[in-house]
């Protein structure tokens, strides 16, 4: 079996895989405490930083039509204005003083003008910035159980499992954790940002056993970092500012991304030049409004947002759909070659990295209820579009006496 947990769990019998480096260990020990550790944001009230402070001027609020200030929604997000993130929340915006009159000034803040995701976080508990759209991938340090969306079985799944998730009853659950960690407001449903593959520079990989050794760069998430070390690979957390820097500099041989964001990020430019299509995982952002901020707004301007919000989540996630297949076409056209593997590839490497997962659950402090009520939901999600008659359990593990070979070779489709 595949053991994707550092020594700390007891291990299980190896699939011939090798065990975590020991970087890898320090990496993931360290998320951990992090996450275990989430009572930090309550008590970051009391450690304000002078230096960060000067860093980030607070908003300078309009006046009224009667003289009154206008409150300022100031909206953060590391992404560029061309990513379609951005362009969704600048129709929010705009939505919202439209429908609010002059009674809310919204300002949408890109390219980490404001806040790196990383670190939006403390921003909002303390009332720093307003509203912010931290990805599932970012929330798990302080909010854990953001990290089952990272677990083995989403691992080549279709989008439709981690929408039943998020949009049902274990995303709600997921939901007031993230209100009583971060002391923030959830404004409504997720964005969809989409899935996550393999970008190589200079370098072909073409099925699973090719990641071996390769240095792998991952927003974040510990559960992320033990699935590829657990597939031979070399993750390493690198901020996306930062990411051209180290592409250049020859010290990733790859990362784990979207095609929009690979497309907004034109990262041809520092010689990306193959993807591996492998669904990793399903990525979303969750739109938080800091809790200092909601709490002093009037009960209709509070209601104004909810329902502008709500009006545009479809709408937003289908065009993040769209944008990702746009993109998709975008990196052919630039010359990167596609390898696919098919889906019976991607479940049998599911089950594989599956073996140890309820370790992994356990050490990246995903709570055990919850993860099983997660399970169930999204195999019942797969199965609602899966193909009539085909053989399997819930989780997404193949029914007794389906022949499943963990060992045998993928099979690939290379896209030119």
């Amino acid at each position: 079996m595949t053991n994707l947990v550092p020594q700390r769990v007891p291990a299980r019998p190896s699939l011939s895989r090798p065990r975590l480096p020991g970087c890898v260990t320090a990496v993931a020990l360290c998320v951990l405490l992090l996450a275990v550790a989430a009572p930090w944001a309550q008590a970051a009230n009391a450690e304000l930083s002078n230096a960060e402070s000067a860093d980030v001027p607070a908003a300078s609020p309009a006046d009224t039509p009667t003289g009154g200030p206008v409150p300022v929604l100031r909206i953060s997000t590391e992404n560029g204005p061309a990513h379609f993130q951005v362009k969704a929340l600048r129709r929010f915006a705009e939505d919202v003083e439209r429908r609010l009159a002059g009674r809310l000034r919204v300002e949408v803040h890109d390219s980490a003008s404001l806040y790196r995701d990383r670190d939006v976080l403390q921003a909002l508990n303390l009332g720093r910035v307003e509203m912010a759209l931290p990805g599932t991938w970012v929330l798990h340090a302080a909010v854990p159980d953001c990290g089952v969306f990272m677990l083995p079985v989403f691992y080549g799944a279709p989008a439709s499992a981690s929408l039943a998730v998020a949009d049902g009853p274990p995303g709600r659950i997921i939901d007031s954790r993230i209100e009583r960690n971060l002391r923030v407001t959830v404004l409504g449903r997720w964005l969809e940002l989409g899935h996550a593959n393999l970008y190589l520079v200079d370098r072909a990989v073409r099925r699973h056993e090719d990641i071996g050794g390769l240095r792998i760069r991952v927003a974040g998430g510990p559960a992320n970092e033990l699935r590829l070390a657990a597939m031979g690979a070399r993750p390493l957390v690198v901020p996306w500012h930062d990411l051209p820097h180290w592409l250049r500099s020859g010290n990733l041989d790859g990362l784990m991304s979207t095609h929009e964001t690979a497309v907004s990020g034109q990262l041809w430019r520092y010689g990306v030049s193959h993807v591996f299509e492998d669904r990793a995982y399903f990525a979303m952002y969750v739109p938080l409004v800091s809790r200092m901020f909601w709490e002093r707004l009037p009960d209709d301007v509070r209601a104004a947002l909810r329902d502008a919000w709500e009006a545009h989540v479809d709408g937003a996630r289908a065009q993040a759909a769209e944008a990702q297949a746009e993109a998709r076409e975008t990196l052919r056209a630039r010359g990167l070659a596609f390898a696919v593997p098919d889906d019976a590839v991607l479940r049998r490497w599911r089950e594989r990295l599956r073996l140890g997962e309820r370790e992994v659950v356990d050490f990246v402090g995903v709570d055990p209820t919850l993860y099983e009520t997660v399970k169930a939901t999204a195999w019942q999600a797969e199965q609602a579009g899966s193909e009539p008659g085909k053989a399997v359990e819930p989780g997404g593990r193949p029914a007794a006496g389906t022949p499943v070979s963990p060992s045998a070779r993928p099979i690939t489709r290379e896209v030119p």
